[in-house]
């Protein structure tokens, strides 16, 4: 839980912020802030849950940065401590989304009362240490017996959880990080180390309006599946019986020639992803999967091809293609000739 003060006098800032050091359950973070400017700088490096601010300072009031943050960061619950009681500042506030105006003095049994209302409701959605632990266990179990579709379906339902309980693209970058440091931890316990010695963490999101919408969310969290899918795939072409995965692949191809063999089938057949798997194939054969099986095909019919009792319209369904102009003009595309030129290039009419 991250908490801003906003004061333009140092003695009341310092002594809010003791009075959150004081409190029955620690903060992740207390931060200050002299002016509404300043405090706008600091929630764009980093949005706080809680904001306690004045009503009156220099640069941009209060009433001005409620206005902003109910614009920019709606999530973020603010707190307004002044020492004008009038009505028309308590009607502003409202209108901005406050729901917690408490008039100067405070004392620290103050602001730990407002804290007693306010956390409890905000804390509902905080993912539990037990709750983290049986999610991350079962992700990581996944990925040490390379079950690939059972993975992918746990990180669906473990990353809408953490959706759920998050309100900004920040804390759920935030809570995604653990996740996978704590994935990488289980894995090196069992033996297996990540190769990025110090993994990146997610990209933070903007702190523009748009961070919060879906778009903030749904990066962040493809950018966690595709750490998780790396770390998978790095760990199953470690494993002994993928040192020859390029084989296994080549021969399953070819025992399959006549079928449309999709490369989501074969990274499965291996227990690698589709992406990971693509890119895999291509960097190790120099084509793209299709083209490769393309290729294999028309190798096979030149085969075929060379025996004079086949005709020309039985080879092209005994490689796969039902129909006969597009097994010759694919024929023709790899070969540089038709099927008819390449036989009467072997004599056989």
């Amino acid at each position: 839980m991250h908490i801003l003060i906003v004061d333009d006098e140092i003695i009341i800032r310092n002594g809010l912020k003791h009075m959150m050091t004081t409190y029955s359950k620690p903060f992740t973070s207390v931060r200050v802030a002299e002016n509404g400017e300043e405090a706008l700088a600091r929630i764009a490096e980093y949005p706080p849950n809680i904001l306690i601010t004045d009503i009156r300072m220099p640069k941009m009031d209060g009433l001005e940065l409620c206005k902003r943050i109910q614009i920019l960061y709606p999530y973020i619950r603010v707190v307004v401590i002044s020492g004008f009681a009038e009505f028309e500042y308590a009607k502003q506030c409202v209108a901005y989304g406050v729901k917690e105006y408490m008039l100067k003095p405070v004392v620290k049994s103050d602001i730990h009362e407002m804290l007693d209302r306010i956390l409890p409701a905000m804390e509902k959605g905080v993912v539990t240490p037990t709750q983290s632990k049986q999610w991350l266990d079962e992700i990581t179990e996944h990925i040490w017996q390379l079950r690939i579709p059972e993975l992918d379906q746990c990180l669906d339902e473990w990353l809408r959880y953490c959706a759920e309980r998050t309100d900004h693209p920040n804390q759920l970058k935030e809570l995604l990080n653990d996740s996978f440091q704590a994935v990488l931890d289980r894995l090196q316990a069992k033996g297996h180390n990540h190769s990025e010695a110090k993994p990146s963490t997610l990209t933070p999101a903007s702190s523009s309006s748009e961070s919060n919408d879906n778009y903030g969310f749904s990066g962040i969290q493809e950018q966690f599946r595709r750490r998780i899918h790396t770390v998978t795939n790095e760990l199953a072409l470690r494993r002994d019986g993928f040192k020859d995965i390029m084989s296994e692949v080549k021969a399953y191809i070819e025992q399959n020639i006549a079928r449309e063999v999709t490369l989501e089938e074969v990274a499965n057949l291996v227990g690698l992803t589709p992406n990971y798997f693509s890119l895999y194939f291509k960097k190790t054969t120099g084509v793209t999967f299709i083209n490769y099986r393309i290729a294999k095909r028309i190798e096979f019919a030149e085969q075929l091809l060379a025996l004079p009792h086949y005709r020309i319209v039985d080879v092209a369904h005994e490689i796969g293609y039902e129909d006969y102009s597009h097994f010759a003009k694919t024929f023709r595309k790899v070969k540089g000739i038709t099927p008819t030129e390449y036989r009467s290039s072997l004599g056989i009419k």
